[in-house]
């Protein structure tokens, strides 16, 4: 049985791996699955620590498109990757294993995931959804494992893709990656708003990640002031999947920075799980997504953004704390 919140399974999820935007590859990947299948909805879906990311998904709800994701604890698929085996539910209603609120929300009844696995680590799952109970035959889990491993190598691809390119003076790096922590910094402040808003829409009283971001009641609600942490939280996932590589390649060369990378992954992680939150106003305020969708999305996402916006905070201290260690150790002072 696989630790969800192992640090070396996390580790895996990083980079390209993340991201939302289209892939034809995985894309295809799940139209297959849900034809394999005779089944509706069809997903990539990887594990994270607060949600599942939906990477790849076909057949779903407006607001499940739009938010990518629903929390890592309503999930069927982390029972896969805890298991590291397939998981074949015939009636969700009855059976003990799974949770129940996606079963309540969209009626879901029966599913089967097999795991998506990356240098030994499952990081996920490819499954199939129905909203009638029924069984899977034994063809149909063994095409599931086959395209997972279709799945595994165009995320891995993925990956390498974006691999950093080329070297560059070590200060110069340690200069960049303190200079990317304060945009973060600023860009993790203007998310506070978006978190609040939904905290308030969901009765939940804010916690310290809000209060500490001094997010102000006029402020939970304004459209303006969700329309810049949008924009905020667009901008800032290429500042910080450059902040990756530039992590990569001054530990590389700098082991007084070897915490950078896993501190840069960790970063990238929360960021990719306030996403979904983020999304969900988005689609609210450009009319895509009506309030009573959109407020059932959020019903599956807000906890983990909570806990990942302050994660994310975390992280981006440590980000600079390490980069000054690694000045300090090679006879640099600190950044303009």
């Amino acid at each position: 049985m696989a630790d969800l919140n192992d640090p070396v399974r996390l580790a895996e999820l990083h980079g390209a791996m993340l991201r939302t935007d289209a892939d034809a590859i995985l894309d295809a990947c799940v139209a297959r699955a849900a034809r394999l299948a005779r089944a509706p909805i069809a997903l990539v879906s990887l594990v994270v620590r607060h949600i599942q990311l939906l990477r790849a998904h076909h057949g779903l709800p407006l607001e499940l498109a739009v938010s990518c994701a629903t929390s890592r604890s309503n999930s069927f698929c982390q029972l896969v990757v805890r298991d590291e085996a397939p998981l074949l539910v015939e009636d969700a209603l009855r059976d003990e294993r799974v949770p129940k609120e996606l079963v309540e929300h969209y009626g879901i009844r029966a599913y089967a995931g097999v795991p998506v696995r990356v240098r030994g680590h499952a990081i996920g799952s490819l499954c199939v959804l129905d909203v009638v109970p029924r069984r899977f035959d034994p063809r149909t889990i063994d095409g599931l494992d086959q395209l997972a491993i279709e799945v595994a190598g165009r995320l891995s691809d993925l990956v390498e893709r974006d691999a950093p390119i080329g070297s560059a003076d070590l200060q110069e790096r340690l200069v960049r990656i303190e200079q990317a922590t304060r945009v973060l910094e600023r860009a993790l402040l203007s998310l506070a708003p978006v978190i609040a808003a939904a905290q308030n829409a969901a009765g939940v009283r804010p916690q310290a990640p809000v209060d500490a971001m001094h997010a102000t009641p006029s402020a939970l609600v304004t459209i303006t002031s969700l329309r810049a942490a949008v924009g905020c939280w667009r901008d800032m996932g290429s500042v910080a999947e450059e902040l990756c590589d530039e992590a990569a390649a001054v530990a590389s060369s700098a082991p007084a920075a070897s915490g950078l990378v896993a501190a840069a992954r960790a970063l990238a992680r929360g960021m990719a799980e306030v996403g979904p939150l983020v999304r969900l106003a988005e689609g609210v305020l450009e009319g895509t997504l009506e309030e009573t969708a959109a407020e059932r999305g959020r019903s599956l996402v807000l906890r983990g953004a909570i806990e990942a916006h302050e994660a994310a905070c975390a992280a981006v201290n440590e980000i600079r704390a390490g980069a000054l260690r690694a000045r300090a150790a090679t006879g640099s002072g600190a950044a303009p």
